[in-house]
């Protein structure tokens, strides 16, 4: 009978050899048993674009601030849910140097930018347009010519270096002739003459001239009397005295032909 001192020994190195051959290794994996079904990927996760960010299409300037909100949107007809879920946002935008705090970006150079928000599988987009200084300005009166005394209203247009329109009702309007009332962005003007109008928005300026003149001469019967010496408040004087030496040459005429008759 064989000792259990030589048989426990034996039969703890056959169990290590096996180990060793891995007989007792990882499980088999699928492509080891050809025929056997492989588990199903994953589905992919389908993105929605149910987040609607508002405002859209903002218009801001560098260092100005705006603060967006989000809009959960039905997957199916785009409606608003009500109520709204409780979700947590990421935003962010496609310009570098943006200065994004939660719902809020600031930019902090000029140019259009792509604003998008995500919440897991869901997100949305929107654009902002960031206005930098103009580069280039024109000044329009609203007539090329105005008579003296008489007030003329200028519009100012121009374009930053991404060719987006500025506001220019900010310009601000000099006169090249001192005694011009300037009042935001309409002048008066007291004298006749020519007159330069430059608009200014920080370092960038357009001008424009405009010919101020006089009113115009009337011309009539009080003009040709005045062209003779005439005052045109003697005129009845005249027409008296002239009717008076008709009437006196009248009764001259009929004494004389009294005289002769006798």
């Amino acid at each position: 009978m064989i000792s259990r001192r030589i048989v426990a020994p034996a039969l703890a190195l056959g169990l290590a050899a096996l180990l060793s051959l891995g007989a007792f290794g990882a499980p088999a994996s699928a492509e080891e048993f050809p025929g056997f079904p492989s588990p199903p990927p994953s589905p992919p996760v389908e993105e929605t674009n149910t987040l609607l960010l508002s405002p859209s299409d903002a218009v801001t300037k560098p260092g100005v601030p705006v603060t967006f909100e989000v809009t959960v949107l039905a997957s199916e007809g785009g409606a608003p849910l009500d109520p709204q879920p409780e979700l947590t946002y990421t935003l962010g935008t496609d310009a570098a140097g943006d200065v994004v705090d939660g719902l809020t970006v600031t930019a902090t150079s000029s140019g259009p930018r792509a604003v998008f928000v995500r919440s897991g599988a869901q997100y949305g987009v929107t654009e902002l347009t960031v206005v930098g200084d103009p580069v280039a300005l024109q000044i329009t009166p609203s007539a090329p010519s105005v008579a003296k005394g008489g007030s003329l209203t200028f519009t100012v247009t121009g374009v930053d270096d991404w060719g987006t329109p500025i506001d220019g009702s900010a310009a601000v309007l000099t006169s090249s002739v001192g005694t011009d009332v300037v009042n935001g962005q309409t002048v008066t003007f007291p004298t006749a003459s020519p007159h330069t109008i430059t608009a200014t928005i920080g370092g960038v300026t357009a001008s424009v001239t405009v010919e101020v003149v006089a009113p115009a001469t009337a011309k009539g019967a009080s003009a040709e009397l005045a062209e003779t010496g005439v005052a045109p408040l003697h005129s009845g004087l005249v027409a008296a005295i002239l009717l008076l030496a008709g009437a006196a040459i009248s009764v001259l005429t009929i004494a004389r032909r009294r005289v002769q008759h006798q």
